[in-house]
């Protein structure tokens, strides 16, 4: 049986605002495994990267986590001090943002910040530390790894950036490695080799990875399960292939008949009308009755729980016989 590096159960994020209490995250549950990906997917502001905010315990004011528990290689982070927290963020789970000019020192080598990384978590020298950079540096593809060491950020590609990136979430072998988009801001050549890269190295590390992402077709490529989000919750929770094959919300359905080339019923791309609810103005019932182009009356009053098997839940009534939902 697969090692569970993660455990999330039922984890809540809310803001408190002169608005009054903004949902934002509501009752998230996954296990992640070694070795194997999550995908969490879904549109601008479906929650992605507020859940990622709650699992590191990161989230900013006036938001907290109202909520569950988060469990790091059996540790619960919920409610850990402050400063054991930082121990963990950067050695045992670790992030890759989409923009790495946000997230690197642009007047400091790559190499530099990649051992002090190390520097915050290990007790070795700085000669040691710079050695393992440098080899970090080679781990991920980068030719000329010496010249890149001394180089800083501004001097290199994207794509360059972005392996600097991850090697410095690498630089303490993670158990968790949290990708919120890192390929948003590269072409396609490039985001295709760090797609690869990360693969590489869930294989050869034996992390397990969450990987977050609006993109359907990535998620394809990349995630072992699916985690669908809408408006702060999970709408469907299955294996990738089934996903694909079977998709039963009809978000889900949506967004897969958004990717080019999945739309059979004519040449135009497939639009779901409407946009993701404002927090502070969320409907009575099912949050995606709005736009569902099945909606009864009882999905506009209700608002259904996650139904179905371990192996595929959906949060919709019209899979309550087990049938599944429709599709269009």
């Amino acid at each position: 049986m697969s090692e569970t590096v993660l455990s999330v159960e039922h984890l809540s994020v809310a803001f408190f605002t002169e608005r009054g209490v903004l949902p934002t995250v509501d009752d998230v549950s996954f296990t992640l495994q070694k070795s194997k990906t999550i995908g969490i997917v879904g549109e601008s502001g479906c929650g992605k990267s507020m859940t990622v905010n709650g699992i590191l315990q990161m989230v900013p004011a006036p938001g907290r986590v109202t909520g569950g528990s988060v469990k790091l290689g059996g540790e619960e982070l919920v409610g850990m001090p402050e400063k054991k927290l930082a121990g963990k963020r950067g050695s045992e789970i670790a992030l890759i943002f989409q923009e790495p000019m946000t997230s690197l020192n642009p007047l400091m080598t790559c190499g530099r910040q990649i051992s002090e990384t190390i520097l915050a978590h290990k007790r070795i020298s700085r000669a040691e530390a710079d050695k393992r950079a440098l080899h970090l540096i080679e781990q991920v593809g980068i030719p000329m790894p010496e010249k890149v060491f001394h180089s800083i950020p501004g001097e290199l590609s994207g794509g360059m950036r972005q392996r600097i990136v991850i090697a410095m979430a690498l630089c303490n072998n993670p158990a968790v490695l949290i990708c919120d988009e890192p390929t948003t801001a590269l072409d396609v050549t490039v985001q295709a080799q760090i797609l690869r890269l990360i693969n590489d190295i869930k294989r050869d590390f034996g992390s397990g990875v969450i990987f977050i992402t609006h993109d359907m077709g990535v998620i394809r490529q990349m995630a072992d399960d699916v985690m669908v989000m809408y408006a702060g919750q999970v709408v469907e929770y299955v294996h990738v292939d089934e996903l694909f094959r079977n998709p039963l919300h009809p978000y889900t359905q949506g967004l897969i008949r958004c990717i080019p080339g999945m739309n059979d019923s004519d040449g135009e791309l497939y639009i779901i009308e409407g946009s993701v609810p404002m927090r502070n103005a969320l409907p009575k019932g099912c949050l995606f009755a709005p736009r569902c182009p099945y909606a009864t009356e009882r999905c506009r009053l209700e608002r259904p729980g996650l139904l179905g098997t371990p192996a595929h839940r959906v949060r919709c009534f019209r899979n309550e016989d087990g049938k599944g939902v429709e599709k269009t």
